[in-house]
């Protein structure tokens, strides 16, 4: 008889790539404020409301780091990816600050989150 035990102890660097998410999306809901987006417009509405999304999928996916959550990094990566794709989607690819912001956040939501997706082939 196979006995499976997940280990509940996660790798430390794939811990802190993980944990290196909730700045990113403090910084994403913030960065219309500092970078000065005008209101109303797609860059400020996307970073609104994706912020909060990716913080929270941030610390679920660091409340359940079982490999068996791999889902909610899988999550976070579309998030990212879809912050990074939206100033091409959305149309606001003309404003240099909200476009370099979101694809670097987005890239760096997406990398940091894949890595808790290779959590799952780590253990």
């Amino acid at each position: 008889m196979e006995r499976t035990v997940e280990r509940t102890v996660p790798q430390s660097w794939l811990a802190v790539l993980a944990a290196l998410i909730i700045p990113l999306g403090i910084w994403l809901l913030a960065s219309p404020y500092f970078l000065g987006y005008q209101p109303w417009t797609g860059a400020r509405i996307i970073d609104g409301a994706f912020g909060p999304i990716i913080i929270g999928m941030a610390i679920t996916r660091l409340a359940f780091w079982a490999p068996r959550y791999w889902w909610v990094s899988f999550g976070n990566v579309v998030f990212g990816l879809w912050v990074a794709i939206t100033p091409f989607v959305l149309g606001y690819y003309h404003s240099l600050p909200a476009l370099i912001n979101n694809v670097v956040v987005g890239l760096l939501v997406a990398l940091f989150a894949a890595s808790g997706i290779l959590r799952q082939r780590a253990v």
